[in-house]
């Protein structure tokens, strides 16, 4: 257990590389049913912007905490991936 963990080159590589892919296909399916919102992160949304904005006003927001969250939870999901490829044998 304590080997998912510790930290590798692959689960640092594989953690922004899950983040943006979940980010971004998370994005399509909200663009498709709703067309003014624009979302990042999953499984925790972390930016969310809206439109048509007025001028002067701000219409995005963002939640460091959950930005966090989806880091850890992904740096978790890179740990057991790259376990489950060090364990396969060819």
């Amino acid at each position: 257990m304590k080997a998912i963990f510790k930290p590798t080159f692959l689960k640092v590589l594989f953690t922004p590389v899950l983040l943006v892919v979940s980010s971004y296909l998370w994005r399509m399916v909200v663009i498709a049913r709703i067309s003014d919102t624009f979302p990042w992160g999953f499984p925790l949304q972390f930016y969310l912007a809206w439109g048509p904005c007025p001028p002067g006003e701000i219409c995005s927001e963002t939640n460091i905490l959950f930005f966090l969250v989806d880091v850890l939870f992904w740096y978790i999901v890179g740990g057991f991936l790259t376990s489950g490829i060090a364990n396969v044998r060819i």
